[in-house]
């Protein structure tokens, strides 16, 4: 290294320059003098703009890699007429009289860069990255040819061995210092050591950036308990303005041997979040790959009076973390106002129990466009105490595959859930992978404590497809459905339309609890295709159904939907169930479903109070009909050719239900005190027929077929324990009115008694054939 002696004391070869270059090097050595700072750098570096402008990366731009031209041949420039001085590091510590007349390069590898003397700054800490004090108390400042504070200027090292967690500190201060900035991360692995509260602290207007997955932030081995990598301060005051971007980070949990998440601790030093801010505002997460996670939450901005976050183009891989085998956790926390989460990635393997991908809390907040593979849940959207009058919350176009529940909705306590609209998403759950006792695809969720209603909820144009389950399994009976809300909480102004649902193990599309608490008004389900669901064989039929409703209903309009059971033997019981002992229903209607099965056909089990478009007028050709199910109260019109004038009825009015024609060769065993019996033969049989079982003289109503298997609509009071004729049950009528009319009577004057009598026997039968005496 040259002091300024040296300099001056210049060689014959030196001193033999061209005029030109003697000139230049005056010229050049006046204007360093004179810029000062600031100018030195823009001096200096003022081709940066030009090498971004090119195309240059960050690592080209800061050391001009593989350029001779624009900066560095700016600054080759400078080193030929000596007035910038090649040194270190250590070496600018060291100086005792570094001279402020010149530019000196610092070429220690990782922190190179161009320092200058600050003649003015007397206060300046050393932080290695942008400010070295000198032996003689010097300032020497780098000159800032790029936009980023580089932490390896600061010392770090990002070796994959080196803790750099207290210079990554160190690089967000001094950005944080000189008023904000971007702290960068150049390619490499940088290992940090959070414990307990120790973290890294995140300060206002500084944002982290690397290059992508090749700059990895890295918990160090055996850690131990830590509750966060990154956070805040003072979470007494928002922090504000702050970007994470083009980042990998690995908690490392396969090698942190010495944590324990440990849920009966009572403080969050073990929690082991990655960014975990408890007062924000403006804050963005962006191309992030959490690869792998494990912390209790990965991303957690928790607080109801936040604002403004975005989690974009992320992708979080879960890994269980040493502790509690059943610890809950979520990847993104997200509690506050103003909230997107999009285009993000979740993945996790079998076994690991990942929770949650996604909970947002409070509006608005938009949810789209993202991917989970093998978390329990999707996305759980919650109202909070800031969003009483609206949510505003939009979930659509997401992707769910081996979910265990797809899109859960929560009130907060009595704060309302409010304007949802949950639409487009594919939702696949994985429930005989999960075993869990509740399988659901979009329902509502919460504890006995969240009491708000559920209201101006849009459901609509998604696909809900469930494993097939036909198997019995402990725990689990009617909380397996496709589209829900059976809290028992009030629900009001409801949309659910135009949804495919698959397989749903219990029920559909079902609405109320299981209580008959709480009411539901103004609820449309509509255009609906609903495939297989109640395959599954409950304990409890009463849930088993395409479409259920139960609690007090005011005001719900079906209508539109096709419910189909696909299965060669009907497995499903009810295709829609609005029943009177489930609920008090007003203002109802339930028509123009379509409703198929391959054989039988499923329960249609509506309250008389319903309206349905079930016709009260039917045609028959004979009397009595040769076949058919009659119900009480309904018209049946004679349409036979066969008509005597005056004489032949218009119709019937049946007075005892039943079903026409005759039965023959069928036989049944049942036990007692069950709703089943099974036949040698069902052929002849079809659902709402109404049958007689010779022994006992059980009278009762076909309600499904599945083989030869039939469900009745009420236990046997007796045993049929060997085979017993099985027969139509036959309704009765009453006819009424006439078609065409009698011939006239003769005139009688001067008939004899005799005469007279024939005639008004006569007269008492044609009253008896109009029913008008007995």
């Amino acid at each position: 290294m040259m002091d300024k002696e040296q300099i001056q004391t210049k060689s014959e070869t030196e001193q033999a320059r061209s005029g030109n270059a003697e000139q230049q090097a005056i010229s050049r050595r006046k204007l360093l003098l004179s810029a000062g700072m600031a100018g030195a750098a823009a001096l200096l570096y003022g081709a940066v703009g030009n090498a971004a402008k090119g195309g240059e990366n960050v690592s080209g731009a800061v050391y001009g890699a593989g350029n001779r031209g624009g900066i560095a041949g700016q600054v080759d420039s400078l080193t030929a007429l000596e007035y910038v001085i090649a040194t270190t590091i250590a070496e600018l510590r060291a100086m005792t009289a570094p001279e402020p007349d010149y530019v000196y390069l610092v070429t220690d590898k990782g922190q190179e860069g161009h320092f200058k003397c600050d003649l003015l700054d007397t206060l300046s800490a050393d932080n290695t990255g942008t400010v070295v004090v000198a032996a003689s108390g010097a300032r020497l400042k780098r000159l800032m040819e790029v936009p980023y504070w580089n932490v390896k200027w600061f010392g770090a090292k990002g070796d994959g061995t080196t803790d750099d967690m207290s210079t990554i500190q160190k690089t967000i201060d001094a950005a944080s210092a000189n008023g904000g900035g971007t702290v960068y991360f150049p390619k490499g692995t940088y290992i940090v050591s959070p414990s307990g509260s120790t973290k890294i602290n995140l300060r206002n207007d500084v944002h982290l950036l690397g290059e992508g997955t090749a700059s990895i932030v890295k918990v160090k081995d055996n850690a131990g308990d830590y509750g966060m990598m990154f956070g805040s301060a003072n979470s007494g005051v928002p922090l504000k303005n702050v970007r994470i971007a083009n980042l990998r980070v690995d908690q490392n949990p396969q090698n942190n041997t010495t944590c324990n998440i440990n849920l009966t601790r009572t403080d969050s030093y073990y929690w082991q979040f990655v960014v975990a801010l408890y007062n924000y505002e403006n804050i963005a997460v962006d191309n992030v790959t959490f690869d792998p996670t494990c912390g209790v939450n990965t991303i957690t901005l928790n607080n109801e009076r936040g604002k403004n976050a975005t989690i974009t183009n992320c992708r979080f891989h879960f890994v269980m973390a040493k502790g509690d085998p059943a610890y809950d956790n979520s990847a993104i926390y997200l509690n506050g106002q103003n909230h997107t989460v999009t285009n993000c990635l979740f993945y996790a393997g079998p076994g690991q129990k990942a929770r949650g991908a996604i909970e947002t809390h409070g509006g608005q907040s938009v949810v789209t466009n993202n991917v989970s593979d093998g978390y329990y849940t999707g996305v759980n959207a919650q109202a909070n105490g800031v969003s009483v009058e609206h949510a505003d919350m939009t979930i659509a176009d997401n992707t769910f595959s081996n979910a265990n529940q797809g899109i859960q909705l929560w009130p907060w306590k009595t704060y309302p859930l409010r304007n949802v609209t949950v639409s487009g998403n594919t939702i696949y759950l994985a429930n005989t992978v999960h075993q869990r006792y509740t399988t659901t695809g979009i329902s509502s969720a919460g504890g006995a404590t969240e009491t708000g209603a559920f209201e101006n909820i849009t459901i609509t144009g998604n696909t809900i497809v469930f494993q097939e389950e036909f198997t019995v399994r402990s725990g689990f009976n009617d909380l397996g459905y496709g589209i829900g809300l059976v809290k028992e909480n009030d629900i009001l102004n409801v949309v659910i339309s135009n949804n495919l649902i698959r397989n749903a193990p219990a029920a559909g599309i079902r609405i109320g609890s299981n209580s008959k608490i709480g009411k539901a008004r103004n609820i449309q389900i509509t255009g609906n295709s609903i495939m297989n669901s109640g395959h599954y064989p409950a304990p409890s039929e009463l849930y088993r159904a395409g479409i259920l409703l139960r609690s007090t209903v005011d005001g719900a309009v079906v209508t539109g939907n096709f419910i189909s059971d696909t299965y060669d033997q009907a497995k499903g019981l009810f295709s829609i169930r609005v029943n009177d002992f489930d609920g008090t229903f007003t203002n109802v209607s339930v028509t123009n479903n379509l409703i198929t099965s391959k054989q039988g056909g499923l329960w249609f089990s509506v309250s008389p109070s319903v309206t349905t478009d079930l016709p009260s007028i039917k045609t028959s050709a004979s009397f009595p009909p040769m076949s058919g199910t009659f119900n009480q109260g309904e018209i049946v019109l004679y349409t036979g050719l066969a008509v005597t004038s005056g004489q032949s009825p218009a119709g019937y009015k049946v007075t005892a239900t039943g079903t026409a024609g005759t039965l023959t060769g069928v036989t049944a065993t049942g036990a007692i005190n069950t709703p089943y019996i099974n036949v040698n033969d069902s052929s002849a049989l079809k659902p709402e027929m109404w049958v007689r079982i010779q022994t006992g003289n059980q009278l009762r109503r076909i309600v499904r077929i599945s083989g030869n298997q039939v469900r009745l609509n009420a236990n046997l009071t007796s045993d049929v324990p060997s085979a017993s004729p099985v027969t139509y049950a036959p309704p009765s009528f009453a006819t009424f009115a006439s078609i065409g009319t009698l011939p006239g009577i003769a005139d009688t004057s001067g008939s004899t008694l005799g005469q007279l009598e024939t005639e008004v026997n006569l007269l008492k039968q044609l009253l008896r054939n109009y029913g008008i005496m007995s």
